[in-house]
This record gives structure tokens, C-alpha cells and sequence, in this order.
């Protein structure tokens, strides 16, 4: 028997995840360094005029990490990372 989702998310101002220890960035006001960072790097395909062939490109995003959220569905719980 599963059990159903929870109506509610738990909110987390630091998490230890993958090897690293990740805060959001308004509770290290006060540290001299800050473990709040993101770094996202993705492919996309981009062109650059209606009659180019598309080219395969490497992109990266650099952030930070304003809220940590964990959603729970029953039997799978997810964990939601929002950055700016």
C-alpha cells in the first residue's frame, strides 16, 4: 500500500548533497566564504540565421542558491533547488 503525497514541502536552509554541504544564500550573510554556488552546464542547439544549420553548443549558468525544497509524493521524495 503506498502512501499518499503530502500537501506540504519541508524547506532546508543548508543540505549535504553529492560530496558538498550547500546553504542558500541568505543564510551566509554572515560567513567569510560561502558554499552557495551553482554551476549548471548543458548542450543546446543554436543557429543563428533562418537558413543556418543547427550547431551543437556548449552553455554554462553560474547562480547562486536561494531555496531548497523537498517535495514528497508517496513513495518518492524529490528535492527542488532554486537559483537566481
Amino acid at each position: 500500500m503506498s502512501m499518499p503525497p503530502t500537501l506540504e514541502a519541508t524547506t532546508y536552509h543548508a543540505m549535504y548533497v553529492f560530496g558538498n554541504h550547500l546553504h542558500v544564500s541568505n543564510g551566509e550573510k554572515h560567513f567569510t566564504t560561502r558554499n552557495n554556488g551553482i554551476v549548471i552546464m548543458f548542450k543546446q542547439e543554436c543557429v543563428s540565421g533562418p537558413n543556418d544549420q543547427p550547431i551543437l553548443v556548449k552553455l554554462e549558468y553560474v547562480g547562486w542558491i536561494e531555496e531548497i525544497l523537498e517535495l514528497n509524493y508517496g513513495v518518492l521524495n524529490t528535492t527542488l533547488f532554486f537559483y537566481n
